[in-house]
């Protein structure tokens, strides 16, 4: 049924070879009382459950293991579901049949090719025992041969040896320039249907020049690219223009999602509006943000004050650059969660927020997954500083020039070093504010450009407001 593509995706990832057998299927079937779906067996019969393709977020439930569940869809009918993948407590699976308690009456719709459901397959709470919600993503009223092929695609575009992401919400001509590509489906939907079904997982590979595979989920805004090497990779960002995060590198590329390098040590928060007064002037706006009013109520609503740098941070940057780059939450949509955590900024790449927790100094992340926890990240002053920075440089409208200094090195920042003699604090604190997180900023030239340093990432970038600044600082460096 869908064992070419399946053998297709396979041969994208390792050659591993599945342990199941026949006989193990007609065993299975006897004991579950019922025939599977060829879609499902097919599955089996070719990917083994160690597979570097299951290595993420969507584990094969071993064969043996397969059991089912009962859950409530609604008030009095019983839906009967196998699942066959997982991902912690949550899993995804096949109908196998529905009771209609009202009626007295079992039915069976569609057994070769049956609905996909989305449910707690190891429930916490009477709640989750009872969840049923088949329409989640990623689980949006599929089938379970294009819900096999998709999500294993999407799977295996992850297990690739080197990923990349980009924001597709933010690339201009994203679906343009990816056209340009020679792209190929996974699962061919005819077109006479092509009105009526809704995907979950969008993945496509290519296999000229290079193999790579690049899949999304439907309502994500990122898409991933995966490939058989760094280079391969960079070759085609460079080709389609597109910005981009390292999620995993064989050459030593900074990985966006690690970790910074040691817990925060909690210090006095500074006030960082002299920092953004000076990048305002920077980049030549006036810095008329929240109304003095808005914050008011906000704190009213909290029944605390904001921290102070997160108040000045509101009040010098206009709303209209709020999603110029990481995405900022109003003032009127700051509510605390249940462990009492301010979630205010959303990673343009939709991997990570962040926080801040009233009466407290630090800057918490949390991965957007559904399953991580907040873990102390930075100090609130020196990252909203540097965050304030970004949010400038990346506004089109300000035509503000962000570049990378090549072949940095850290020990370039050093006394006596390269960039050493050029680089001085914003306002004479950004040096003491970079305590705690991993960016620090500077100013260059008296105030004519601006560097930031990120030391997890490993990179100095400049931002300058027009080219001739920046062929000084090219000549200076190359000097």
């Amino acid at each position: 049924m869908i064992l070419k593509e399946l053998c297709k995706i396979k041969s994208f990832g390792s050659s591993m070879k599945s342990s199941v057998t026949s006989e193990d299927i007609a065993d299975k079937e006897r004991e579950l009382g019922f025939a599977l779906p060829q879609a499902l067996k097919e599955l089996y019969l070719t990917f083994h459950p160690d597979d570097p393709a299951f290595s993420g977020k969507g584990n094969l439930i071993p064969f043996e293991e397969l059991k089912i569940y009962k859950r409530i869809s609604w008030t009095d009918t019983v839906i009967t579901i196998l699942p066959f993948c997982r991902h912690e407590r949550y899993g995804y699976g096949l109908e196998v049949s529905r009771y209609h308690k009202s009626k007295d009456i079992m039915s069976n719709d569609n057994l070769e090719d049956p609905q996909m459901w989305g449910l707690y397959i190891s429930p916490e709470t009477r709640k989750e025992e009872k969840h049923l919600a088949g329409h989640e993503v990623p689980c949006n009223q599929s089938n379970l041969s294009r819900w096999i092929v998709e999500w294993l695609g999407y799977q295996q575009t992850q297990a690739q040896p080197s990923v990349i992401a980009v924001n597709r919400d933010k690339t201009a001509d994203y679906w343009k320039r990816l056209k340009e590509l020679p792209l190929n489906a996974f699962y061919h939907i005819p077109l006479e249907q092509l009105s009526s079904v809704r995907i979950n997982f969008n993945v496509n590979f290519m296999e000229e020049p290079f193999q790579l595979l690049c899949g999304y989920i439907l309502y994500s805004k990122t898409a991933y690219f995966g490939g058989k090497t760094d280079k391969e990779l960079e070759q085609l960002m460079k080709r389609m223009g597109f910005k981009y995060v390292w999620i995993k590198s064989q050459d030593g590329h900074p990985i966006f999602n690690s970790a910074p390098p040691e817990p925060p040590q909690e210090r006095e928060l500074e006030s960082i509006a002299p920092v953004l007064q000076f990048l305002c002037e920077f980049a030549g706006i006036e810095g008329r943000g929240a109304k003095e009013e808005s914050i008011g109520r906000a704190e009213v609503r909290l029944g605390n004050p904001l921290p102070l740098p997160m108040t000045e941070f509101y009040r010098f940057l206009p709303s209209k650059f709020y999603r110029s780059y990481n995405v900022v939450r109003p003032l009127s949509g700051l509510k605390q969660t249940k462990d009492g955590k301010l979630n205010f900024l959303e990673e343009n790449q939709a991997v990570y927020h962040w926080a801040a927790e009233l009466n407290s100094p630090f800057l918490y992340r949390r991965a957007n997954d559904g399953v991580s926890q907040w873990n102390a990240y930075g100090i609130l002053d020196g990252f909203l500083a540097a965050e304030f920075l970004w949010a400038l440089a990346c506004d089109e409208a300000l035509d503000l020039i962000l570049w990378e200094f090549p072949d940095f090195e850290p020990a370039m920042l050093l006394e006596g070093e390269k960039l050493h003699p050029y680089l001085s604090p914003i306002a004479g604190i950004t040096d003491r504010i970079a305590a705690g997180n991993t960016r620090i900023l500077y100013q260059i030239m008296e105030g004519q450009a601006v560097g930031l340093y990120d030391s997890e990432e490993c990179t100095f970038w400049f931002v300058t407001k027009d080219e001739s600044v920046q062929e000084r600082l090219e000549s200076l460096f190359d000097s």
